[in-house]
């Protein structure tokens, strides 16, 4: 009895399917780290895309690692998707230095990065430093002349990853053609941006109009492939002596598509509530009762929707994807109104990324919603 208890206190301090970013438990993703390595070698700077939830931050946070281990480069690590304007990334940026160069003393690290500006530093709750630039107009850009510089003044080898790098384009200032003058001159620092927006990133990096025209290499994050999880899964079960039969594992893997958040999440609770063996019957359970537990959340969302776009996320949903949505046999199948009406209701659940366009056709984003709507609709 106490031998059980002490196995789940362990497996309850020690799931290997943590949502944040472990090393320890990082799965393949091989081919794509060795494509940002070469990239950095070669002195170019690197977009890298995807949908949402399917491993970005982690990728780079993992590249970062290894690279920090050789003590090939140094490292830093910018997420944009809570910035508004240029002030917040100079914030976001200096912040990020400050716990790189000046963690020791982080005082003495405001005075060297913003010296003749008025930028403070105070703590909150939690200790973490907040930076107070308390600056406006061109002040912001020269505090962004002082970042660069003082990277360019290290004479090392620097890779700076701008995370959600697709939320410049909503800036009121011109962000990108500010941003790309201070990168254009750096000799020793690379760049990689990363977002999951393409159609904004694309236009950002594929536009010739647009100040990042051409200015880096590209990588599209697929999913990991079913084997590669697949033995991973179950490899993260017999760590902690724990069995997850084929059968299990390939239901997970069909109920998340593959997708690495969302398998993360399910494989998490199958750790969690198994046994010594987690079977066929358990893992449909824990699927089942996931999507129950979260019904009031996602009839929430649903209820949000007008009703044309209710009926074309759940026809979709029913699909897995569809390639024509506008095609006869598919409104008539799903006793959807005009072809017309149909595209409306879809371009809008895409402007709010409910759904996305994949190489296989149109696709609901949430793939738990997706299994909501198989459900209940």
């Amino acid at each position: 009895m106490f031998y059980g208890i002490l196995l789940s206190l362990q497996k309850k301090d020690m799931n290997p399917f943590t949502l944040r970013y472990s090393p320890k438990y990082f799965c393949d993703r091989e081919n794509e780290i060795k494509y940002l390595n070469d990239n950095l070698v070669n002195g170019l700077n690197t977009l890298v895309h995807s949908p949402r939830r399917l491993g970005k931050s982690a990728l780079i946070l993992h590249l970062f690692h290894k690279l920090e281990a050789e003590k090939s480069f140094e490292t830093i690590y910018i997420d944009l998707f809570a910035t508004q304007n240029l002030q917040d990334l100079t914030k976001q940026f200096g912040e990020a230095l400050l716990k790189k160069y000046h963690g020791r003393n982080l005082l003495n690290g405001v005075k060297k990065l913003f010296k003749g500006l008025h930028a403070s530093l105070s703590f909150s709750m939690d200790g973490s430093p907040q930076l107070d630039l308390g600056i406006t107009g061109t002040q912001v850009n020269l505090s962004l002349n002082r970042l660069f510089d003082y990277l360019g003044s290290r004479n090392k080898k620097i890779v700076v990853a701008f995370d959600e790098f697709q939320e410049l384009a909503s800036y009121p200032e011109k962000a990108e053609a500010v941003l790309r003058t201070f990168i254009q001159r750096m000799d020793n620092v690379f760049f990689i941006f990363s977002g999951s927006s393409d159609h904004i990133l694309q236009n950002m990096f594929y536009s010739a109009k647009q100040p990042f025209f051409q200015s880096s290499e590209s990588i599209a994050i697929q999913k990991i492939s079913n084997p590669e999880y697949a033995a991973f899964i179950k490899h993260c079960f017999e760590s902690f002596n724990t069995k997850i039969t084929d059968d299990a594992v390939a239901h997970i893997l069909d109920f998340t598509e593959t997708h690495t958040y969302y398998t993360q999440v399910i494989c998490n609770q199958a750790f969690y509530r198994s046994g010594k063996t987690v079977e066929l019957d358990k893992a449909f359970e824990i699927t089942g009762n996931y999507i129950e537990n979260r019904k009031i959340d996602y009839l929430g969302i649903y209820n949000l929707l007008p009703e044309n776009q209710k009926n074309v996320i759940t026809a979709i949903a029913k699909e897995g994807s569809i390639k024509k949505p506008s095609a006869v046999d598919f409104l008539i199948k799903h006793k959807l109104p005009s072809s017309s009406s149909t595209l409306q209701a879809l371009n809008a659940l895409v402007g709010k990324e409910m759904v996305y366009r994949a190489n296989e056709g149109y696709k609901v984003y949430d793939v738990f919603f997706m299994r909501f709507l198989e459900r209940y609709f």
